[in-house]
């Protein structure tokens, strides 16, 4: 596999190329565009698993995940990716970036935009938070082993979190076994064995170093609820003003 590739701050945009870099099959990828895709592709294979990694606060040098399939809610990745994206743009913590990992060359969200991977990830190794996107992908992607497989290297101390139906793959990794969490509302009744207890009165259900959020908008509020979390309220204030958004709400 070819070594993995920080992601500039601020390059993430619909309608031109972003350079959105590692797909978790090791093929090529990420720039995401406004083109149409007649392909909607299966999974392929993931790096087998790695032994477990040293307990670190997610604000640390080293880049965060987001986790992308096909058939995924574009709201869902850029949610949260806008606002933690900022903490290096608006001169919060220079030291943050983040890298998207895909299970395919070419992914193609539920609405025909088309993400093209570039090149191949190594095997988590430190920190390396990850962010899991929901979708309609997310059902098909539970019953894929090696996707499944891939999602249990994070262990048991490196930060998670999840919006929408990815919860769904967090709790199919066996991640969500003892915890409280919450997806979308169509996702409810799948969540249920999946984890300790279904939340549906929040969009945003932090337990420690898991976090998920509700349904598609929520992803606004996690990615800000994850900003104050780890940078302070401050941050996510000024964050917020920046994106010009007042709906902020964990509750």
């Amino acid at each position: 596999m070819t070594p993995e590739t920080e992601i500039p701050e601020g390059t993430l945009a619909l309608g031109a190329p972003a350079k959105v870099r590692g797909p978790l099959a090791g093929t090529p990828a990420g720039a995401l565009g406004a083109r149409q895709s007649r392909r909607l592709p299966g999974a392929r294979a993931a790096p087998r698993g790695l032994g477990p990694a040293l307990l670190t606060p997610w604000r640390h040098r080293s880049a965060s995940r987001f986790f992308v399939f096909p058939r995924l809610t574009l709201l869902d990745l850029i949610g949260a990716y806008d606002a933690l994206r900022r903490i290096a743009a608006m001169s919060i913590d220079s030291s943050v970036t983040h890298r998207i990992i895909g299970t395919e060359a070419e992914i193609v969200d539920e609405s025909g935009l088309d993400a093209q991977a570039r090149r191949g990830v190594r095997r988590p190794r430190g920190l390396r938070p990850l962010y899991v996107a929901g979708g309609l992908g997310t059902v098909a992607l539970m019953d894929n082993r090696r996707a499944i497989d891939y999602l249990k290297t994070w262990g048991d101390e490196r930060p998670l979190a999840s919006v929408c139906s990815g919860a769904l793959l967090l709790g199919r990794a066996g991640y969500l076994r003892d915890k409280r969490a919450t997806t979308h509302h169509l996702a409810v009744e799948l969540l249920r064995p999946l984890c300790r207890e279904v939340v549906t009165n929040r969009r945003v259900v932090d337990e420690g170093r898991v976090v998920t959020a509700g349904g598609v908008s929520s992803s606004l509020d996690l990615g800000l609820y994850l900003v104050e979390k780890y940078w302070g309220t401050d941050a996510r204030v000024r964050i917020a003003n920046q994106m010009e958004y007042r709906g902020y709400s964990p509750a």
